[in-house]
């Protein structure tokens, strides 16, 4: 089986890595067969990773990508060839994607950290995703999971934590409804990469469209995880720019005190 993270943020955006580092450490560190960089309504970032691994002659696929804001959402678009306007419908937005020959993914749709009310939409939006009739998956996101292994296939496998449902939720509703599932993980630091990841078998795109793709997920350090919490509880209200300052420094403060 192959592995790839769908959802990957460089400097361009929030994250604290260039591209170009992000590449790196992926292949230094044999964590997957395809990445995405995923900036928040930019694909500058993916391009810049894209030309950077070709330079390499890395054996790594990068697809251009892009975390898009939506009015009721994120969606992750795949495969894109220009960026999508932000702040469209959720439809809309599936529908700009798929016109560019690409594929949408809900990100994180549940996820508890709805600060800004355009974060995650939940049944609500997969609802409205149902009704365009446009194909789709789901996301299991790798930073709701940094504190346990979590939910697998309807089996706990250590301590269920309320950041975990979240994810349980989107694995029990892609059960019910007959829906694709991608494990991705929303990495905003080197460290949390493929926290959650999307295992295929031949076409990533292809193996998504088929429902032949699953999810796996390792746990994460809590060093890891304040820094992640701290940016969604305090951060996300502050322009762009002063995001990857202010995680920078409680990673920093959080690696130095979890590790005395």
């Amino acid at each position: 089986m192959k592995k790839a993270d769908l959802h990957i943020h460089s400097n361009i955006s929030d994250g604290l890595s260039s591209p170009e580092q992000i590449v790196d450490y992926v292949v230094k560190n044999k964590l997957a067969d395809k990445i995405y960089i995923t900036d928040h309504n930019e694909i500058d970032g993916a391009f810049t990773a894209l030309g950077y691994n070709s330079s390499r002659g890395y054996n790594l696929e990068v697809g251009i990508g892009s975390e898009i804001s939506t009015k009721s959402c994120h969606i992750l678009g795949l495969d894109l060839k220009k960026k999508v306007k932000k702040y469209m419908s959720a439809k809309d937005t599936m529908y700009e994607i798929l016109s560019q020959g690409g594929f949408p993914v809900i990100a994180h749709p549940f996820n508890p950290f709805n600060i800004k009310g355009n974060h995650a939409g939940g049944m609500a939006v997969i609802e409205e995703a149902l009704s365009s009739g446009y194909p789709f998956a789901l996301e299991v996101n790798g930073s709701l999971n940094y504190f346990t292994a979590l939910y697998h296939k309807g089996r706990i496998f250590s301590k269920v934590t309320c950041l975990a449902t979240y994810n349980k939720i989107v694995v029990d509703v892609v059960e019910k409804l007959n829906l694709s599932i991608v494990g991705s993980s929303d990495a905003h630091t080197k460290s949390a990469i493929c926290s959650a990841y999307t295992s295929y078998d031949h076409d990533l795109i292809s193996d998504i469209r088929k429902k032949k793709t699953n999810y796996g997920l390792h746990s994460k350090s809590i060093s890891t995880a304040i820094p992640y919490l701290m940016y969604h509880l305090l951060f996300d209200i502050f322009p762009m720019k002063y995001k990857r300052f202010l995680i920078s420094k409680f990673t920093n403060l959080s690696k130095n005190y979890f590790q005395k």
